[in-house]
């Protein structure tokens, strides 16, 4: 979500931050990232930069923030022909309380997804490239890249069911593994955090949809989904199943 240059920026909540994971943690996220799609994107004369230091003296700076951000921005180079993908996790977003490896990989999986998860997109005028929506960065993130990443990366605790119900649904995905599935929705569980820092949303349960059915995709770059809508597509891209219509419309 994050920009200026030709680049655009969408800042998520600015919050007070907890220690959690170390950077060395995040350098293991980073690393799996560059493992897996690097090879993938170049040949589409594309990259993706994490937390760029444009400067030695810039080393380190976003990790040092402790605001809880996250951001997502593109700039395409005309000399190049290359298209980059800037990936933004701020220090503070890391070391929230109850955050994880896993939720870290989860997060910059929606980043990314902002610039390679597909239609619908973002209306910015402004913009040379385009930018999905917060509905399918979402999707985009569970169902296409943590799958991927976790591939890359191994689990910082043990897997195990977070409760009979996921258990229960899990046993149930097709074409994808209990494990994975039991993995992603421990995930879940720092994104449920992060819901429940924004006071005006912050309810998101396993057991319960957002009925709401959209006639048309709200495509305004500032615009969220609920928490419970957001939790209800991620869990959708975990189980393998369609986009739900409480932001989608086909």
């Amino acid at each position: 979500m994050i920009k200026n240059i030709s680049v655009l920026v969408i800042f998520l909540t600015s919050l007070s931050a907890f220690a959690q994971i170390t950077e060395a943690d995040f350098n293991l996220v980073t690393k799996a990232f560059h493992d897996e799609y690097d090879s993938e994107l170049i040949v589409k004369n594309q990259n993706i930069s994490i937390n760029p230091a444009s400067s030695p003296a810039m080393i380190g700076f976003w990790w040092k923030l402790d605001e809880v951000r996250a951001a997502y921005s593109s700039l395409f180079d005309k000399d190049t022909q290359i298209l980059t993908h800037y990936l933004f996790l701020f220090g503070g977003y890391a070391r929230m309380k109850g955050m994880t490896r896993d939720g870290v990989a989860a997060t910059l999986c929606h980043e990314l997804g902002h610039g390679i998860g597909g239609e619908p997109y973002k209306n910015y005028e402004f913009e040379d490239t385009d930018v999905s929506v917060e509905g399918q960065a979402d999707y985009f993130a569970f169902r296409y890249c943590l799958v991927r990443i976790f591939k890359r990366l191994p689990p910082a605790q043990s897997v195990k069911p977070l409760n009979a119900y996921t258990d229960s649904i899990c046993k149930t995905v097709p074409d994808a593994s209990y494990a994975f599935c039991m993995r992603a929705f421990q995930t879940l569980e720092s994104e449920r955090i992060f819901f429940k820092l924004n006071p005006d949303d912050p309810n998101s349960e396993y057991e319960k949809s957002d009925p709401s059915i959209v006639v048309t995709v709200n495509k305004d770059p500032y615009h969220y989904p609920s928490s419970q809508c957001r939790l209800d597509t991620m869990m959708n891209g975990i189980l393998g199943k369609e986009r739900p219509r409480c932001w989608y419309a086909p």
